[in-house]
Formats: C-alpha cells, sequence, structure tokens
C-alpha cells in the first residue's frame, strides 16, 4: 500500500491589507490554493495568514462588493476579522470603532474568482473601505 501525495497549485495574489498594526494600507500578497492547474480552477485564497490574533479570533469573515463606475463595474471580495478583544484599527475607524484587520481581493469579470489586484484596483478598494 503505497500513498502518493497530491499536490495541489498555489498562487501568491496581490490583494490590499488594512492591518491594525499599520499606519497606512499595503499592498501584499496572499497565498491562494488552486484545486487544479488549470485557468478556470477554483481559487481559495488563505487570508488568515496575514491577519493578526489566530488565538482570539481564529475563523475570518468574508463578504461580496459590487461597485459601479460609469459604465464599469468591479466585483471585490473582502475578508475581516473583528472582534472586541481585537485591536483598534485606525485606518478603519473613522465614524466607528473598528477591531481587527481586513483584506481586499478583486473578482475576476470573467472568472468569478480571484485574481491579481490592479494598481488602480488600491484606490477602489480604499474607497470601499473609506463606506
Amino acid at each position: 500500500f503505497i500513498l502518493t501525495a497530491i499536490q495541489t497549485a498555489e498562487l501568491h495574489l496581490r490583494c490590499r491589507l488594512y492591518s491594525s498594526s499599520w499606519s497606512k494600507p499595503c499592498q501584499v500578497t496572499v497565498l491562494t490554493q488552486c484545486s487544479d492547474r488549470s485557468r478556470r480552477a477554483k481559487r481559495f485564497p488563505v487570508p488568515e495568514s496575514l491577519m493578526d490574533c489566530a488565538t482570539v479570533q481564529p475563523y475570518v469573515h468574508n463578504c461580496g462588493v459590487t461597485l459601479h463606475e460609469g459604465r464599469h463595474t468591479y466585483q471585490f471580495c473582502v475578508f475581516f476579522k473583528r472582534h472586541r478583544h481585537l485591536r483598534t484599527n485606525q485606518l478603519l475607524s473613522t465614524d466607528h470603532i473598528f477591531r481587527g484587520d481586513a483584506v481586499v481581493m478583486r473578482i475576476g469579470s470573467s472568472a468569478g474568482h480571484v485574481v491579481n489586484m490592479r494598481s488602480r484596483d488600491n484606490s477602489l478598494a480604499d474607497f470601499i473601505m473609506d463606506r
């Protein structure tokens, strides 16, 4: 009886991190597991690898955001931790206190899964997170 390891494809995709430890948001890469090596493979990002305090809150929330700008439509996925025992995030605490970190990833228009963020997407992500 021989066990063989199944290798999953991995990507490092650009995303926007709003860390409670930092004074400004930053573009970073996040590990993304793929179901196979094809272009149509399902992609599963691992945003918890970028966020602090796994012992306080080990799970991550997520929500989809659609932004309409003229005739263009942009889709993003926002991953975040929010808990009263997490550190206050000054980047996201404008009208209310937000405790935790957030990661924004772009959803591709044709593929429907997470893709690399482009330079323009950073300003759109900042706009979303200001709301």
